[in-house]
């Protein structure tokens, strides 16, 4: 079993590596958690403002978008790398006057288009889900789910500035304080847009 997982992950490894997909993986999962966090506290604040006192109706809305990022992220991307790579690996044949379809460069190119579209798919839900706890306490005060669910986006976009700090050598706290300022901005907007 250890062995079996083993290999799968030196072939998944071997893959990547095979089509340069690493840094376009790594993008696909920061963009796309980047939504769904600002999604999530999107929602969260305009169900605030507009009174909404029903813990499961905002569950649903952030879970109704989630999925829905999910699924159109999947497809999306899916659709996109499998003609990238099916041009390349065609551009490639046709240089060599070769079928490449079943050698590493044809199974590494349709292994990368559904491992970047499971990606891309998963970003955004899972970015959106902190937000969602919160008000499945219970014991919470209305009131206090929202706050909790705000705080809870806006610590997911710390985290993604601190790995996006990370990949890009940048001071980890200020990328993580830069993604809170651009939530907060998303906060002011929604009560600007509440006033009128």
């Amino acid at each position: 079993m250890t062995r079996a997982i083993k290999d799968r992950l030196d072939s998944i490894s071997t893959y990547l590596r095979v089509t340069g997909a690493q840094k376009i993986i790594r993008r696909y999962f920061a963009m796309n958690a980047f939504d769904g966090a600002m999604t999530s506290l999107g929602v969260v604040m305009g169900s605030w403002l507009s009174g909404i006192t029903t813990p499961a109706s905002v569950i649903s809305v952030i879970l109704t978008s989630g999925v829905a990022m999910m699924v159109s992220g999947f497809s999306g991307t899916y659709m996109t790398e499998s003609a990238e790579r099916n041009h390349s690996l065609n551009e490639l044949e046709d240089a060599m006057l070769v079928d490449l379809d079943d050698t590493i460069y044809g199974k590494a190119g349709r292994f990368v288009s559904v491992f970047a579209a499971l990606v891309d798919g998963s970003a955004p839900f899972l970015a959106s889900m902190p937000a969602v706890i919160p008000f499945l306490i219970s014991s919470l005060a209305i009131q206090t789910m929202f706050i909790v669910s705000s705080a809870a986006s806006l610590m997911t976009l710390f985290t993604l500035g601190v790995y996006l700090g990370t990949i890009s050598g940048e001071n980890i706290l200020y990328s993580g304080a830069k993604m809170v300022v651009s939530g907060i901005a998303v906060a002011l907007i929604a009560l600007l847009l509440n006033a009128h």
